[in-house]
């Protein structure tokens, strides 16, 4: 299939997105490589590889691609769905600038365990995304009412293989506002418990308005302060459970994305009454 370029929607770390039209008049996102290097084509293939195993309702579904590009600058790209309702990121930006707040059940409901669902399926295949900011949950339409998780370009699956890849073009990766410490400082490969963290710091950040305290590069982080200290209607078992989220120590977290569905949708806060 052809495609013309509308407009540019964005631009990442490595890539342009753009609105485009393609050939059976239907519209899609492109994702064009800007910089041909060795280290960013691998991760490139890296991200195409990952969205073309996973497939779920809460994960940008990829249609096409071309890691050898096309004339005249030869630049990698692929197509996925176009996703009208803009990020997770401008949504907060603007309640937050109006001081509005997000009702809390309908957050968790539509946001939350969305998230957590998407990352059950990645990882179940050893998947992990690793770059979870609000940046990168995009609303399909203008409603509001669903989101998709994009960007895989950081995620991938844990094996010897993509430790080697990983050691090899040197990315630790993730937004430092909303990346686990692990991420950072471990020797270890991190786990499903990074991406954890990240949801941690979204699920705060979504309740208050503000991000929780940050740690330094010394690993050490002042106390966090509750959510309820800012909206008192916030149930404690659900400060709980977002502090034990943003634990500096991943074996203090909840263990798997699973076990973490169950204590959110056990929460009060996520009931419709």
């Amino acid at each position: 299939m052809q495609y013309r370029i509308i407009k540019r929607l964005g631009s990442g770390g490595f890539g342009n997105v753009y609105q485009v039209e393609g050939s059976d008049g239907n519209t899609y996102a492109m994702k064009l490589l800007k910089s041909v290097d060795v280290v960013n084509k691998k991760r490139f293939e890296r991200e195409i590889k990952i969205l073309a195993t996973l497939d779920h309702p809460n994960v940008v579904r990829i249609y096409q691609w071309n890691l050898g590009g096309d004339p005249p600058d030869f630049s990698p790209w692929y197509v996925m769905e176009y996703l009208r309702g803009g990020s997770l990121r401008e949504h907060m930006d603007e309640k937050f600038r109006n001081r509005y707040v997000f009702q809390r059940n309908r957050s968790i409901n539509s946001i939350i365990l969305p998230v957590c669902n998407a990352l059950a399926q990645a990882h179940s295949l050893s998947i992990y995304h690793r770059d979870l900011k609000p940046d990168n949950i995009m609303y399909i339409d203008d409603y509001r009412t669903a989101i998709k998780i994009t960007d895989w370009g950081l995620g991938r699956d844990i094996n010897k293989k993509s430790l080697m890849l990983t050691a090899e073009i040197g990315h630790v990766g993730g937004d430092p506002g909303y990346c686990a410490p692990e991420q950072w400082f471990a020797t270890e490969n991190p786990d499903g418990r990074a991406d954890i963290f990240s949801m941690g710091v979204m699920l705060y950040e979504l309740m208050t308005g503000r991000r929780p305290a940050h740690y330094d590069n010394q690993m050490r982080r002042p106390a966090i302060e509750p959510p309820s200290k800012f909206h008192p209607s916030i149930s404690p078992q659900m400060d709980r459970l977002i502090l034990k989220m943003l634990s500096l120590h991943p074996e203090e977290r909840p263990q798997s994305v699973w076990e973490l569905m169950s204590e959110i949708e056990n929460l009060p806060d996520a009931k419709y009454y």
